[in-house]
């Protein structure tokens, strides 16, 4: 039997630490709590979420739609700063040496030849299964876009494709050099692309 969509731990943690601190701060009452998430979800926020370990998307997701609502006032973008944050202490932490690598070879293309390489921007999707043990992302050009595909991505919900795009907006600008914009769209049910234009 498969394995049920999942996330890892190191990408879950600050979403529950957040939705903790919301709760000790008396922003969010037990009663709130108890309404808006499932038992799960609840002992989650009393337990010391590991950074190795594989927790349910699903959990993840009412989370992250809690803080949305409560923190963000409803504003997508308060996500993708999220997964921009989430990317950047990841980094910090030298959790993904890969990338650390990545960049080094980056900052040398760039010197070199001024030209971001598509090996390099390959490298992002690399993390898909660190993060997350479905879906599956390719990378490739496509009329001078940059085109990360995320496919078998049914169960992926909005808030992760959001924070995603945050995270993805820091790696790839800390590959490329430059502060990059993507755009995120979901054309079908199991499909999202995120897109940027390649050139520096």
């Amino acid at each position: 039997m498969a394995a049920s969509p999942s996330i890892k731990g190191s990408a879950l943690s600050s979403v529950v630490e957040d939705v903790r601190r919301l709760r000790d701060e008396g922003r969010l009452g037990a009663d709130e709590l108890e309404a808006r998430l499932e038992a799960a979800d609840l002992a989650l926020i009393d337990e010391k979420i590991q950074a190795a370990l594989w927790y349910p998307i699903d959990g993840y997701r009412r989370l992250s739609e809690l803080l949305l609502e409560v923190e963000g006032g409803d504003d997508p973008e308060y996500l993708v700063a999220r997964g921009a944050q989430a990317a950047e202490r990841l980094w910090a932490a030298g959790l993904y040496v890969q990338l650390q690598h990545g960049e080094e070879r980056a900052q040398a293309a760039r010197r070199g030849t001024g030209v971001f390489s598509e090996r390099d921007a390959r490298l992002i999707t690399t993390l898909s299964a660190a993060i997350f043990n479905f879906t599956r992302w390719a990378y490739r050009v496509e009329s001078g876009e940059s085109l990360i595909e995320v496919t078998e991505a049914g169960d992926w919900p909005e808030v992760a494709v959001l924070a995603s795009r945050g995270f993805l907006q820091c790696v790839v600008g800390r590959l490329r050099g430059i502060e990059t914009t993507i755009v995120a769209t979901r054309p079908a049910p199991d499909r999202v692309e995120f897109r940027y234009r390649l050139a520096l």
